[in-house]
């Protein structure tokens, strides 16, 4: 793995795997219950804890890829960077929506920020590691 490519993934890891702890204590733990129940996504109760436990799942695979990596057979190497770029991917397409939806009051959402700031940052940083990586494979 690049120098570039593992600063990058370690990056998305320690900022998945910190929230997704917090999520688990007050205040957050609250906020994001009432994220899910607030955007009528189905089973709050049960889905508050994929988001938490997925944060912290693939927070913990990123990392695990950056100190890991060169005693990974390049093939599970290669699954387990776009697996865990893509599920970040897909989690702060979710994160834009929540920002997005009217009936989310800024109080409960990271930074107290309503535009989806950190999740566009993320989703460019997950482009750059994409090309980045893509580039030391030619």
């Amino acid at each position: 793995m690049k120098k570039s490519v593992k600063i990058i993934t370690g990056l998305l890891g320690f900022g998945m795997l910190i929230p997704g702890i917090a999520k688990f204590f007050e205040p957050f733990k609250t906020w994001i219950y009432r994220q899910v129940s607030i955007t009528e996504m189905p089973f709050p109760e049960i889905m508050q804890y994929f988001v938490k436990f997925g944060e912290v799942g693939v927070g913990l695979a990123l990392l695990f890829l950056v100190f890991k990596a060169d005693n990974l057979d390049s093939s599970i190497k290669r699954k387990l960077f776009y697996l865990s770029n893509l599920t970040v991917a897909i989690m702060m397409v979710v994160a834009i929506y929540v920002h997005l939806h009217p009936d989310v009051p800024a109080e409960i959402l990271p930074m107290e920020s309503k535009p989806p700031y950190l999740a566009i940052f993320y989703l460019i940083l997950i482009s750059i590691n994409f090309y980045l990586n893509r580039k030391v494979k030619k």
